[in-house]
């Protein structure tokens, strides 16, 4: 609650200074901010990313898209790693030219560091419900106006070195990307060359039952990620107005993971895990518009997108100083991704439009695993556990898009959408099938009121259906705790409604904003993880979880050895979440650096859902109720200069399963940087970051086989750290 009292003390403390002596402008939409090209000239910026760095707010966006395209990465890609179903039309949105890009794989993010600053006409910033946009938002929306010259073109390069100090270890980046125009034809090429190394390091004490100290172990993690990707853009105008719009992306990857694991104590042992993946994605997108006259404007768009990986680990130990490899382990993941969307919108009335259309998404992810043991050399591998799925969701939606103008100030946004789907998954390894349909219907309402020119209010009730992540439904080996985790093909997709108010103001003469939203999500079948252990009396008749650990404790102690405990991703009912997000972006003129932006921000989120092993509620795994981040910037703009810092703090945060409960404080994330422009289209930038990705303090807790009977059977208390990040690159554009 401190930290809430300060963020709230420092909100309202600028406010008043700032808006005390600053005059405010009356000019335009109050819904729309435009920031036109003369008002970058005086930054030098060589991107469309160093224009959008400038605009205060608009950092936070591009910080958590970058962050939810590295989940999706780390996921391995996909519609179900990022948790999107189809094209979607809500939340935080960058459109280029008025209309989002048409890619999944193919993002946005990587778009606008392609994308010289020389191309930009004028950055608008539009806030809440508007019409005659691409998407529909309840929250910001970033719109980039390219200029149309009629023949024009530019080239792009960045090359980039990061440096890790206490490993002595490079990684070399080098992007180069040809954009222009001519006539009716706009396009852009870019090929670019990663190299990347991370290292993770943990130290373990290990106690047993009764807190005696039982040994030591390090375990140090060595990746080197390389890439190579090649991205196009390519538009063209008709005469008649109609616009096509084509991307296409192949980027095949490959990363090598070296771990070991130093034991020493009362059970000395030593471990070697050698990781290889190799990843290959395609993907190709497009739109199509045009006006139909009197029948309104169609919007067509496609994405198909193929993503494979092949990962193989071999397992090491030694036995009297003599290694040898104790497991073998291989995953291939085969998926796919087609989505076909159009809509037809028309003016209804001077203050109505509708939009009506569809949308096709067709998805296929085929998954197997095996994972073989031996506990000698002289063995032979003996199959431990395999899986082998093939799913294929088909889904159709149909949708009706309304905007009602009350007033220049009073907009309502309302849709419908039904949504059917099937999905067919079969398990090969044990011969069955399951073949589910299902039919939603998802309203969303989304109201924004200005209240002045400068006060706005945005009101959101919203039912949302989550993408189902596959790999949950395939068995897969937990390299963290050393333990098989279960697939289940029975899980039904998420269902929220979700329910949001927000109020922002906006300071005076571009000095930045302040915006308060406070939330409430009821969720159906939430996916966690559940308890699928098959329980019986002594009679052998089937009973449930309850009746068991009901059960007389003789009894209990005489079935507790005959009873496989199984826990797998499942539904549950009753899980909610709740909270306020507090955002502050200020521009520090009321003390003579008009060109520095601090900002500062504050989540709670009480998320809970009932724990599936106790009678008790616990908070989602991996999620902290408190997330505070902040940043600054300051452009020296006579000196062509700039530096500045981010961060992020998160509370702590629990991971569970039937064995153990783990909770875990994270580290802090932070990162410095300065950047000077050297010449015209020419800028060095140096920066310094320690990331809290997997970094901070946690306490594993182990128990036999159930965490109900609260037996500890080992406990570890681990320090997980990264060492710290030099990068520097140097960019320009000819």
């Amino acid at each position: 609650m401190s930290r809430l009292f300060l963020t709230l003390s420092f909100l309202l403390c600028a406010t008043f200074s700032i808006t005390a002596g600053a005059q405010e402008d009356l000019e335009g939409d109050a819904a729309v901010v435009t920031y036109d090209k003369n008002y970058f000239e005086k930054f030098a910026p060589v991107s469309l990313l160093d224009m959008l760095q400038r605009i205060p707010g608009v950092p936070e966006i591009l910080d958590k898209n970058r962050e939810q395209s590295e989940r999706a990465n780390r996921g391995g890609g996909g519609a179900e790693a990022k948790g999107g179903r189809g094209f979607g039309s809500g939340g935080d949105q960058i459109l280029i030219n008025g209309r989002r890009l048409a890619g999944k794989n193919n993002n946005i993010d990587d778009t606008l560091s392609r994308i010289s600053a020389a191309q930009v006409e004028k950055v608008e910033l539009i806030r809440g419900a508007t019409s005659g946009l691409d998407v529909q938002s309840q929250g910001l929306v970033i719109n980039v106006t390219m200029i149309g010259d009629a023949s024009a073109s530019t080239t792009f390069w960045k090359v980039t070195s990061q440096y890790i100090p206490d490993k002595d270890a490079f990684g070399p980046e080098f992007l180069v990307s040809h954009s222009g125009s001519s006539g009716n034809l706009q396009y852009m090429f870019s090929a670019e060359y990663k190299r990347s190394r991370t290292f993770f390091d943990r130290y373990e004490e290990h106690f047993n039952a009764t807190s005696a100290k039982t040994g030591d172990k390090e375990i140090h993690n060595n990746i080197i990620n390389k890439s190579l990707a090649f991205n196009s853009n390519i538009s063209y105008t008709f005469e008649s107005g109609a616009e096509v719009r084509l991307n296409g992306l192949f980027e095949p990857s490959k990363n090598s993971r070296d771990e070991t694991q130093n034991e020493i104590g009362s059970q000395p042992l030593y471990t070697y895990w050698d990781t290889d993946q190799d990843f290959n994605k395609w993907e190709i997108g497009g739109d199509y518009s045009q006006d139909l006259g009197f029948l309104g404007n169609l919007k067509a768009l496609f994405v198909i997108n193929s993503d494979t990986e092949d990962t193989t680990v071999s397992r090491e130990r030694d036995i009297d100083t003599s290694p040898f490899q104790y497991a073998d382990e291989t995953t291939t993941v085969d998926k796919s991704e087609k989505i076909f969307r159009a809509s037809v919108t028309k003016s209804i009335s001077e203050s109505q439009n509708l939009e009506v259309g569809g949308e096709v998404a067709i998805n296929k992810f085929d998954k197997m695993f095996s994972d073989s043991r031996r506990s000698d050399p002289a063995d032979s591998f003996v199959l431990r556990a395999s899986d082998n799925v093939k799913i294929k969701e088909n889904r159709y939606e149909v949708f009706a898009n309304h905007t009602y103008n009350f007033s220049s100030s009073l907009v309502l946004q309302s849709s419908l959408t039904t949504e059917f789907s099937k999905i067919v998954a079969d398990s090969i390894t044990t011969n069955t099938r399951r073949d589910t349909s299902f039919t939603y219907l998802k309203p969303r309402f989304n109201l924004r009121y200005d209240i002045s020119r400068q006060d706005q209010i945005r009101l959101t009730a919203e039912k949302r259906v989550s993408q189902l992540n596959f790999n949950n439904f395939v068995t897969r080996f937990d390299s963290r705790t050393d333990q098989l985790v279960f697939g289940n093909t029975n899980i039904r997709p998420e269902q929220v409604w979700e329910f949001s108010a927000a109020f922002e103001h906006r300071l005076a003469n571009d000095g930045g904003s302040l915006e308060a939203e406070v939330f409430y999500r009821d969720y159906n079948d939430h996916i966690t993880l559940t308890d699928f252990s098959e329980y019986e009396n002594l009679l052998g008749e089937p009973i449930t979880a309850e009746a068991f650990f009901s059960l007389p404790t003789s009894d209990i102690a005489i079935l507790r050895d005959q009873i496989n405990f199984i826990s797998k991703s499942g539904n549950v009912e009753g899980a909610t979440a709740k909270g306020v997000k507090l955002k502050g972006n200020l521009r520090l003129g009321f003390i003579d650096l008009p060109q520095a932006v601090i900002s500062l921000g504050y989540t709670y989120e009480k998320r809970r859902e009932p724990d599936q092993f106790t009678p008790s509620e616990r908070n989602f795994a991996r999620q902290s109720d408190h997330t505070f981040t902040f940043s600054f910037r300051h452009d020296l703009t006579d000196y062509d200069f700039a530096y500045g810092f981010d961060g992020r703090v998160k509370s702590t945060h629990e991971t569970f399963e039937r064995n153990y409960l783990w909770p875990w404080t994270p580290g802090t994330s932070l990162k410095v940087f300065a950047e000077k422009t050297l010449l015209d289209g020419l800028k060095v930038r140096l920066e310094a970051s320690q990331s809290d990705g997997g970094t901070g303090r946690s306490t594993l807790n182990i128990f036999y086989d159930h965490r109900r009977f609260d037996d500890l059977l080992e406990r570890s208390e681990k320090n997980h750290t990264r060492p710290r990040e030099i990068i520097l690159s140097l960019q320009g554009t000819f």
